[in-house]
């Protein structure tokens, strides 16, 4: 499986488009992410955070995973921030077939190590994994305060160091830090593009941008133009849930769940296809 994912992963980056990797934590945010791409022909990762996993469940992402592969195979299940071993081979040993192992808040040199460790855990199991250097700070949901404001240079994906991180880890995929983060913030993320540039011309790595919420589709193309191949997307796709269900509830006379539960996916689908659509990842399968 790990060889496909890379063969997909290559396709992206020579065609220049990005794969979407949508979080997901119920079955109707999960419905919208895959109606999207089956309208749109654009392959697609779906992921859960740890939270995301115990919430949803281990084993039924995996069997719903399983059933969705088989009416559309365009689809990857991704293990997002996975943040120790632990969890790791947890998500490996349940059949996840991609994972991101997440030392970003450990020191350089254990980050290295358990990196390292989670790598040779993944692929022998035949498993993608993605890595992480910098600090992507946030979390998926609104801030009060700006982004400036929490964005300091140490936190931001040193380039020098990226390339002696991806050769001692042995990685498939690298998350980086270049002004993204978590979240939806007073102020727009700005990317340094330079810093990008020479990432990804240093290590030679499929580049991940997490944070992709608030970002504009300008920089959103630049970004893919200057070698990301991968964005997450969480945070809109959870304010559109929340705001279609309660607008599906209002004044509502009947509670028949898979009548007002059709409107929150097609809310969310239409976002998911917005973002499949400025990636340029439609008709690419």
């Amino acid at each position: 499986m790990r060889h496909r994912i890379i063969k997909l992963y290559k396709k992206a980056e020579n065609k220049h488009f990005a794969l979407g990797a949508f979080n997901f934590s119920t079955s109707e945010i999960l419905k919208g992410i895959i109606n999207a791409a089956i309208k749109l022909k654009a392959p697609v990762i779906i992921a859960t955070s740890e939270g995301e996993r115990d919430f949803f469940g281990l084993e039924e992402s995996v069997a719903v995973y399983h059933a969705i592969r088989k009416r559309y195979p365009h689809v990857i299940l991704h293990a997002d921030h996975t943040k120790s071993f632990e969890e790791l081979k947890r998500v490996v040993d349940a059949g996840y077939p991609s994972v991101h192992f997440d030392g970003s808040k450990l020191s350089y040199r254990h980050n290295v190590r358990e990196t390292k460790k989670a790598v040779d855990y993944a692929h022998a199991n035949g498993v993608f994994i993605e890595g992480e250097l910098g600090g992507i700070t946030g979390g998926s949901t609104t801030h009060k305060e700006r982004l400036k404001d929490v964005l300091t240079e140490d936190i931001m994906t040193n380039p020098d160091q990226a390339q002696e991180f991806v050769e001692l880890t042995g990685i498939d995929s690298l998350a980086i830090s270049i002004g993204n983060a978590h979240g939806i913030w007073k102020d727009r993320p700005r990317l340094d593009f330079d810093r990008l540039k020479e990432i990804k011309q240093k290590t030679g790595k499929f580049l991940v941008l997490h944070g992709g919420s608030g970002i504009s589709a300008a920089d959103f193309r630049k970004a893919i133009k200057l070698g990301i191949d991968k964005i997450n997307i969480n945070t809109e796709t959870r304010v559109t849930f929340a705001q279609a269900l309660l607008k599906a509830l209002h004044h509502r006379e009947d509670y028949v769940p898979y009548h007002y539960m059709k409107e929150v996916i097609d809310a969310i689908s239409k976002e998911v296809e917005s973002h499949i659509i400025i990636f340029k990842a439609e008709k690419r399968i």
